[in-house]
């Protein structure tokens, strides 16, 4: 069977051109740069990598970027007062939380003390809502992950049959954070057909090996490196691998005082290559899609404070 191996290079740099054309317009217009505020934690194993990518990225779309970077032992009382001061900076349009969070830090309640006009992940309440029952119309902005998942999936033009089983893994830590957990269900409510069945299933529940056999499109959300084994896994499997894992470094051969991460997710590349129909792999897969989305949604926040 051939495997489609589908990246999101071509969707990310389609949308990151949109988005920096239009700033440059705006700038000309307004003399004004939209602003960007991104907000993490150093210790995050991927962090040294990820944010200054973000950084840079949107620096080249044209944002006026604001960075604070913090301890794990930073206390919840000092994210809102941080929070806060941006919340009210008129330089400052789309506030991001860079994700995990230190574990006594509650995910829902940072990311809903933003302000919703500010929050372009789509992770406040008030977006997540909106995705879940779409009738009520209350959304400011799309959620990034199962937008660009629905746009992968659009542009590369994969049909999903009547009556599949779809299956997410999730490990215990993921199943525990009601952020995860919302944002997975907000997902599965919108990319998921409404003809298909969907389960999620923690990592280490006994069940898991003969409900990954049933799935017809796994989701994989794990922080075990190539954790899913492919005698797991049926014939024909579409696969959408989504956590980014740090495995290790390596010395670049181009400048021998540079390190290069090496990134896996949780499935194998190579051991499902003729086994499944289509994977959205970890790295160049999803992700490289969901930061693009990012940046327009917080271009689009610069757009509506000019309105208003």
């Amino acid at each position: 069977m051939e495997t489609k191996i589908i990246k999101g290079d071509f969707i990310k740099d389609k949308i990151f051109m949109e988005v920096k054309d239009e700033i440059v317009k705006l700038q000309s217009f307004h003399n004004k740069k939209p602003g960007i505020a991104f907000i993490g934690f150093s210790t995050a194993p991927l962090s040294k990598y990820n944010i200054p990518f973000h950084v840079q990225l949107a620096q080249a779309a044209g944002f006026y970027v604001f960075q604070d970077f913090r301890t794990d032992d930073t206390s919840e009382e000092d994210m809102y007062k941080l929070i806060d001061n941006l919340n009210v900076d008129d330089d400052i349009h789309a506030i991001v939380i860079l994700q995990p969070l230190p574990s006594h830090l509650n995910p829902i309640r940072i990311v809903n003390r933003v302000k919703s006009k500010k929050e372009v992940e789509g992770f406040h309440p008030q977006n997540m809502l909106s995705t879940l029952i779409p009738d009520i119309q209350t959304e400011i902005y799309p959620m990034c992950l199962p937008t660009a998942l629905y746009e992968m999936i659009r542009e590369t033009h994969i049909q999903f049959v009547k009556d599949q089983e779809w299956v997410f893994v999730l490990d215990d830590e993921f199943v525990d954070n009601s952020l995860t957990i919302m944002v997975v269900k907000s997902a599965a409510s919108k990319v998921v057909p409404h003809d298909s069945t969907f389960t999620i299933i923690n990592k280490s529940s006994k069940n898991l090996i003969e409900t990954c056999k049933r799935a017809d499109i796994l989701v994989v959300v794990s922080k075990f490196p190539e954790y899913i084994k492919a005698e797991w896994l049926k014939d024909g499997v579409g696969i959408i691998d989504i956590y980014s894992n740090l495995v290790k470094e390596v010395q670049s051969k181009d400048n021998p005082g540079k390190m290069i991460p090496i990134i896996r997710g949780g499935v194998n590349l190579d051991s499902v290559i003729g086994k499944a129909s289509f994977i959205l792999p970890i790295p160049g897969g999803l992700m490289t899609v969901v930061l693009s989305l990012l940046l327009k949604n917080a271009l689009t926040a610069f757009k509506n404070s000019i309105k208003n």
